[in-house]
C-alpha cells in the first residue's frame, strides 16, 4: 500500500438510489472535536452523530447551544471487513486558541503496521458561518486552505493499493448543529447513458466564489471552464481509455473535485444526477482547448 493523494469531496446531501450492497465499510464511529474548550472534557472524544443532545451535560454548561465542531468518519473503500477492523484512527492531540483549533490525526494499520497521519488547523472566521481549513505535516499530498461553509465537507485519501484502486479514505465536515453521517462510499453509475444536468451552476474553487455564466444543459460529458486553471471535461463513466480519472463525487444538485491541490466545488440549481445517491465523478483536463488556461468566467459546454 502506498500513500496517495487526495480526492476532494462535497457532500451537502445524499443523491440516486443506492443498492442494498456497500461499497465501504466505515472504519469505528464517527469522532468529533469541538473548535472550543469545552469545561470538563479535556481528553473527551466525543463519538456518533454528534448531535448536541448526545454531550454530556458538563459540556453544555456555559456554552451556546450550537458550538462549532469538526467531525472525522474513516471509511474502507472495496475493503473487506477484515481490513477495516484492523485500522485504528483517532487524535495525537488538539491545540485550541481562541476560535481556533489544531488537531493532529492519525490512522493505523496494526495488521500492516502502517501509520498515517496529518495535522489540521481549522478558523472560524469572525462575522461569518466560514471556516478557514488548512493541513500541513503529512506525507501525501493535501489540498491548499479551504474556505469552508457550514457542513461542508473534504474528503482525503489517506492511502490507495494503486494494483486494486481500493483506498482509506477520511472525510471530515466543519459546522455546527446536526451533520449526518455518510450512509456509504460513493459508486459508479449503472446506466450507461448517465448525464450530468447542469443548470444554473455556482462554481467555487478552494471556497471562494468564482464569476460563472448561467446555462442549462444535460449531457453524458460535460466541459466546464475554471479560471486560472483550464477546461475539464466531467463524466460519471471512468472512461478510462480516454484519459478520465476518478477526481471527486456527486451528490444531488452538488459535485466536487480536485484540479492539482485546488477543490472545485458546483452547486446547482436542480439535481445533477437523477435519484438518490452518491456517485463517481471522473475529469480529464481537455487538451483540445485553446488558451486553456485563462482566467475567464467559469463556462459550461457539451464537448464537440
Amino acid at each position: 500500500m502506498r500513500l496517495a493523494g487526495f480526492v476532494a469531496v462535497l457532500l451537502a446531501l445524499p443523491a440516486l438510489a443506492q443498492p442494498s450492497a456497500s461499497y465501504g465499510t466505515r472504519i469505528g464511529q464517527v469522532q468529533t472535536v469541538f473548535l472550543a474548550d469545552i469545561p470538563n472534557t479535556a481528553g473527551i472524544i466525543i463519538s456518533g452523530s454528534a448531535r448536541f443532545g448526545e454531550v454530556p451535560d458538563a459540556a453544555r454548561i456555559g456554552t451556546p447551544t450550537l458550538l462549532p465542531k469538526m467531525e472525522f468518519e474513516t471509511w474502507a473503500v472495496h475493503r473487506s471487513r477484515e481490513f477495516a477492523e484492523s485500522v485504528v484512527t483517532g487524535n495525537t492531540g488538539v491545540e485550541r486558541v481562541p476560535g481556533k483549533a489544531t488537531i493532529h490525526r492519525f490512522a493505523r494499520d496494526n495488521f500492516r503496521n502502517t501509520n498515517l497521519t496529518y495535522t489540521m488547523t481549522v478558523e472560524a472566521l469572525p462575522g461569518t458561518k466560514l471556516f478557514r481549513v488548512t493541513f500541513s505535516d503529512s506525507a501525501s499530498p493535501t489540498p491548499v486552505p479551504q474556505v469552508l461553509r457550514d457542513g461542508e465537507q473534504i474528503a482525503l485519501n489517506l492511502a490507495e493499493d494503486a494494483r486494486t484502486g481500493r483506498r482509506l479514505v477520511e472525510y471530515i465536515r466543519v459546522g455546527s448543529g446536526v451533520m449526518p453521517a455518510r450512509k456509504d462510499v460513493a459508486r459508479d453509475v449503472y446506466a450507461e447513458d448517465a448525464e450530468l444536468a447542469i443548470n444554473q451552476p455556482n462554481l467555487r474553487m478552494n471556497g471562494v466564489e468564482q464569476p460563472s455564466e448561467p446555462v442549462t444543459l444535460s449531457a453524458p460529458v460535460v466541459q466546464v471552464n475554471i479560471p486560472g486553471q483550464g477546461r475539464y471535461l466531467l463524466s460519471f463513466k471512468p472512461r478510462m481509455a480516454e484519459g478520465f480519472a476518478l477526481a471527486g463525487e456527486v451528490a444531488q444538485n452538488s459535485l466536487v473535485f480536485a484540479v492539482g491541490a485546488n477543490i472545485v466545488r458546483i452547486d446547482c440549481a436542480d439535481r445533477i444526477a437523477t435519484g438518490s445517491g452518491t456517485y463517481n465523478l471522473y475529469t480529464r483536463k481537455d487538451s483540445t482547448a485553446i488558451a486553456a488556461e485563462d482566467d475567464r468566467a467559469g463556462s459550461f459546454a457539451v464537448p464537440r
